[in-house]
């Protein structure tokens, strides 16, 4: 066993530990009382003799004479809370007991915890801020909604913000550790901006930098592809990122591939994000939360991909009363219902979504030889329960899956022949075809506040991702059938445990730490074929590849530190251990982000990651297909590992106005590619030997100005960038561009608010063609003498991969939502074009032969395929209740 693995298991050993520790801890002990009032001493002895915890104080603790609990049942700090409530004192726990000892609110410091919620349906404030005005510190809240802020006691004024809320003051008066929850009222439409005379924390505060934080709201405002909101097409519009080709949802960041990015779902990875090979994407932005994408300073708590981090959490359900939406397009419908079962303890959320084309045709009579039909669904659900104060749980579904079918059925009879030996023939054929390709996720969560120091989170997660393909073949010629079952599956499957703990230090500085296994299941393509014979004949073969295994540890360490007032610095590590066959890889990546403020609103920041893959995604084209193969590393096939570096510069222009410039440079060893002259369509077999390994190589300049709230919001962004590959057995060992190197690429959104019922958005996008690799001339290629007949023909030369770039891309597109209130709620009228002005951009090129009908000469010509060459109208209507 290698020392990374002993270490890891220490690690996880230890967070285990950690995360059990708060039962055992004498404070949160709890206890029955049966005396609630009576002086202090009285009350003192009592919780003694009750907990039977040595209670130890000296006479210069101030003892009040009259204590009156207002419950029988708690912790052994609940009690002491209500005894000193109005004292100044501090508990230590010693040697099996607890020694209370008395401190000037001056001289002492307590941690403010709790949570940010939405003052009227509950839901957690992922990212809002809190900010002592006093102190001039502050802090975010983590992803379920808690902060912990260390404070000198006395009265304090706490201003919290989140983007799309009112700004909140609180007032305190803190004499000791105190648990909190503070309620933001959601902003009228329309209202203004309020500026409270000094910064509330904003994005430039925060060490990291390439983060990019995406209001859902702006999300719902984009035009989109039939009216269907789309999350990851918003994330195309910001610097950095490309879609890979038009209308589809791939996401290329920094010159990576799409399996580069790390996609999660309530903190479970996601492998195929595509519905109708990626027109749509499995993402509902009704039930979502938080939307985030890192594309750089990766803090240390991730691990496993190369360019990028997607974290979507979904909504817990309103803890208020009972709340949906009910939306019908031209292509889907789709409904979301939350709220509570039990008031204030247990709530629930639930959405689903589904076309409808296959169920309007099977509606039309349809005499043809051929039928075919398709659909997809998704299903998302999710149970939150507070145990206690300090203890939630998380139980987050999801199910989604795209399903094709088609058939074929002909039948042919012929007539016997009067006065001949021919009798009746009769010839039957039916073909079906069933493909389908979907996600399963499953995650559990348990939350514990331990102290207002640490927060604990347990997950155990299961994640699944499956292809199929299943056809069906009867033949019937007279009397004599046969009947043929093909079944093809492939896929990856994962069950994972991990444990992550905050640690809010006296200092003002959080630590976080964790450890996690997933054991993987990859399914490289399994054939099954099942015939039958009229002759009672039966044959069952089973082959392709076989299921492989694969072991995946990891842990990291990372500190958040504030070193003066303008200088904070977030530090780690991330290890991890990679198991598979007879061969394991480990990799220990440093993590490195530090911001310097110039002046409040402007700071400075700079990063460096290095990043370890252990997985790869086999492609068989130029687009993202079901039928791709992810596929671990084996003995021949290394981690792809990488180190990127950035520099940005931040200013917070007003309080809802930032403007970034950053630059970043980035190296990738171990890049997977196909081979020259290679068969990219079958990925399943003897695929080890078709692929090569190579270097890349990206940086660019990167300026994004965003306004994420007002009545006139957006971002308009640009980017520079060059990315390069070079592979031994590509191109001939020369450096080519990588597939989606784009020169120049802008984007624009804008939104506008007309009045509180109604909204106008559009977007416009504009970009250098991305490379592609076309043959320089076609040639006869006669057979050989010793070849078999019929071998001649026409074939195609290649001289360089990537050479030719594809015309300049651009389009714009335009909404508008209508809203109205009525007796159910409030209904909303979506309608908009996408390609407004009909611009053919190339979704593919080729060649097309030209022959002269007078002289026989033959022509090439370069044409192109557009995806959507006309503008596109959509309309959507959606009821809120």
């Amino acid at each position: 066993m290698t020392n990374l693995l002993k270490i890891i298991f220490l690690f996880f050993f230890l967070a285990l530990a950690g995360h059990q520790a708060a039962s055992q801890q004498l404070l949160d002990r709890i206890v029955e009382v049966s005396k609630t009032s009576g002086s202090a001493e009285q009350l003192l002895l009592h919780l003694e003799e009750q907990s039977e915890v040595v209670l130890s104080y000296s006479n210069q603790v101030c003892l009040p004479n009259r204590i009156i609990f207002n419950k029988q049942k708690g912790s052994i700090k609940f009690f002491l809370d209500q005894i000193f409530e109005t004292c100044q004192v501090e508990y230590i726990e010693r040697n099996n007991k607890i020694v209370i000892i008395p401190v000037k609110s001056g001289n002492r410091e307590f941690h403010i915890n709790g949570y940010i919620i939405d003052h009227d349906t509950g839901e957690p404030l992922i990212g809002a801020n809190l900010f002592d005005f006093h102190a001039n510190k502050g802090t975010s809240t983590n992803n379920f909604g808690y902060f912990s802020l260390p404070l000198n006691g006395g009265q304090i004024t706490l201003g919290s913000s989140y983007i799309g809320y009112n700004t909140s003051l609180t007032q305190l008066n803190v004499k000791r550790d105190t648990l909190i929850t503070i309620r933001l009222k959601p902003m009228p439409a329309l209202q203004e901006i309020s500026v409270l005379g000094k910064p509330i924390m904003s994005d430039i505060q925060r060490s990291g930098s390439g983060i990019i934080d995406i209001p859902v709201a702006q999300i719902k405002n984009i035009p989109s592809f039939m009216g269907e909101p789309d999350i990851i097409k918003a994330m195309q519009l910001f610097p950095g990122i490309q879609s890979g080709n038009e209308g589809f949802s791939g996401l290329y960041v920094r010159g990576g591939s799409s399996d580069q990015n790390l996609i999660l779902l309530d903190d479970v990875p996601v492998y195929n994000m595509e519905h109708l090979l990626g027109l749509f994407t499995i993402f509902n932005p009704d039930v979502v939360n938080k939307v985030s994408l890192i594309k750089g300073g990766f803090p240390a708590q991730y691990g496993g991909r190369l360019s990028s981090v997607v974290d979507i959490r979904t909504y817990d359900g309103n803890q208020q009363q009972l709340n949906g939406s009910v939306g019908i397009g031209i292509l889907s419908s789709k409904f979301s219902l939350n709220g509570p079962l039990w008031k204030g303890r247990t709530t629930f959320s639930i959405s689903g979504r589904r076309t409808y084309y296959d169920l309007i045709q099977k509606a039309i009579p349809n005499d043809r030889l051929t039928s075919g039909s398709y659909f997809f669904y998704d299903l998302n659900a999710k149970l939150t329960h507070t145990l206690t104060r300090k203890d939630r749980l998380y139980v987050s579904i999801y199910n989604g899956s795209d399903d094709v079918s088609s058939k074929y059925n002909f039948k042919d009879i012929t007539q016997s022949i009067i006065n001949t030996d021919y009798d009746l023939t009769t010839s039957q054929l039916n073909d079906e075809v069933v493909t389908g390709w979907g996600n399963t996720v499953v995650s559990g969560r348990w939350n514990h506040i331990v102290n207002e120091k640490i927060f604990t989170n347990l997950t155990t997660s299961f994640s699944d991702y499956r292809f199929y393909n299943q056809q069906q073949q009867s033949n019937y010629q007279n009397n004599d059938w046969s009947t043929i079952n093909l079944e093809y599956f492939s896929g990856i499957r994962d069950f994972t445990a991990k444990v992550d703990i905050d640690y809010y230090s006296s200092q003002g500085n959080t630590l976080k730490a964790g450890v996690g296994f997933t054991r993987h299941q990859f399914y490289p393509g399994i054939n099954v074929v099942k015939t039958e014979l009229s002759s009672n004949e039966k044959r069952d073969t089973t082959y392709g590849g076989q299921i492989i295994m694969g072991n995946e540890l990891h842990a990291y360490l990372q500190d958040d530190i504030t070193l003066t007032p303008t200088l904070k610095v977030n530090t780690g590590i991330h290890m991890s251990m990679f198991q598979t066959g007879k061969r394991t890889y480990h990799s220990i990546e440093p993590r490195l982000n530090a911001r310097l403020l110039l002046t409040p609103t402007v700071s400075l920041k700079a990063s460096y990651s290095a990043m370890t893959q252990y997985i790869h995604l086999l492609s068989s084209a130029m687009v993202s297909l079901p039928t791709d193969l992810w596929m671990p590393v084996t003995e021949q096939i290394e981690p792809m590992k990488a180190w990127q570096t950035s520099m940005s510069a931040e200013w917070q222009i007003r309080p809802e106005f930032n403007l970034t410039a950053e630059v970043y440079y980035k190296e990738t060893n171990n890049l997977i590619d196909y081979k020259d002259n290679q068969n990219y369509f079958d990925t399943s077999s003897d695929w080890i030997s078709k692929l090569t390994s190579g270097f890349g190589r990206s940086y660019g300049l990167e300026l994004l100005l965003h306004r994420k709230m007002g009545d006139w919001s957006g971002w308009v962004g640009y980017t520079l960038s060059k990315s390069v590959n070079r592979f031994d057995d590509i191109n001939q060992g020369n450096p080519f561009r990588a597939n989606n190197d784009r020169r120049h690429d802008a984007a624009l959104f804008l939104s506008y608010l007309l009045s509180p019922n109604a909204d106008i958005s559009m977007t416009w996008a504009i970009g250098s063609g991305k490379p592609v690799t076309l043959a320089d001339e076609k040639y006869f290629a006669p057979s050989l003498p010793t070849a078999s007949p019929n071998t001649s023909g026409y074939a195609e030369h290649y001289s360089e991969r990537n050479s030719y770039t594809m015309p300049i891309y651009h389009r714009m597109d335009i909404g508008a939502n209508f809203r109205k209130k009525i007796k159910l709620g409030e209904r909303t009228i979506s309608v908009g074009i996408m390609n407004v002005y009909g611009r053919q951009n190339a979704f593919f090129l080729f060649y097309a032969d030209n022959i002269n009908k007078n002289t026989g000469e033959v022509t090439r010509s370069l044409k192109q395929f557009s995806l959507f060459p006309i503008p596109l109208p959509y309309v959507r209507y959606t009821l809120k209740f």
